[in-house]
């Protein structure tokens, strides 16, 4: 590799290389002294490539955000279609539709039914003294009036009261007090009267269907419906 090559590789002009290789041949040679000739030559380097970052933020494209709908919120339950309204009429105890409380408000939570007989079940004891119950209809599976089974709300539907029981409540049972009689009237309605204590735990159990009576915001009377 040749003086040019190297001064080349560093970047020099070529003229400047020009100039420095015909000095050195002037000092070379047996002819006279000529003025020598000095040349600066200033080399600069060329720039680095800059290094990738490694900080993902000094990107050029910023990273996109997720989006994010903070609108977005829980559908609202709400009761379904409304029947009949609940009054102080007492209902078919085998009746095919689902009473309603118009004006009710669901939203914030479990409280009493408005006053008057409710064809419902009760479902569980919430302490020793509320009960939570919910309107049914009676579901008609082969002959017989009284041959099918209830029905509550369906799935997603949020009608259901709860209330204190009465401390004098009546409880009327369509089974006895020890639930192996049959204790009822012409219209499948409970005559055995039993304790409170009885109805708690019945209703704890959350397998008694009944006339519902509430009144002042409590229930008063409990009556039984014998179904097959």
């Amino acid at each position: 590799m040749t003086t040019f090559d190297l001064f080349r590789r560093a970047g020099v002009p070529a003229a400047a290389v020009a100039l420095l290789s015909l000095t050195a041949c002037s000092g070379a040679s047996g002819t006279s002294a000529s003025p020598t000739v000095t040349a600066t030559v200033t080399v600069t380097a060329p720039a680095s490539p800059a290094e990738p970052s490694a900080d993902p933020a000094a990107s050029d494209t910023p990273a996109a955000d997720t989006p994010t709908d903070s609108s977005t919120t829980a559908p609202t339950r709400k009761p379904g279609k409304a029947g009949p309204p609940i009054t102080d009429k007492t209902p078919a105890p085998f009746g095919g539709t689902i009473q309603s409380d118009p004006g009710h408000d669901f939203t914030k939570g479990l409280s009493p039914s408005r006053d008057g007989v409710v064809r419902g079940q009760l479902v569980a004891m919430h302490d020793e003294n509320v009960a939570e119950y919910r309107p049914v209809k009676f579901v008609k599976e082969y002959g017989g009036s009284t041959s099918g089974h209830f029905e509550g709300p369906p799935g997603g539907d949020v009608t259901a009261f709860a209330a204190p029981i009465a401390k004098n409540v009546v409880f009327l049972s369509a089974v006895g007090c020890d639930g192996k009689d049959q204790t009822i009237d012409s219209k499948y309605l409970g005559t055995q009267r039993c304790s409170r204590g009885k109805l708690v735990l019945r209703a704890d159990a959350g397998d008694l269907r009944a006339l519902i009576t509430v009144q002042g915001g409590q229930i008063v009377k409990v009556t039984e419906i014998y179904a097959a």
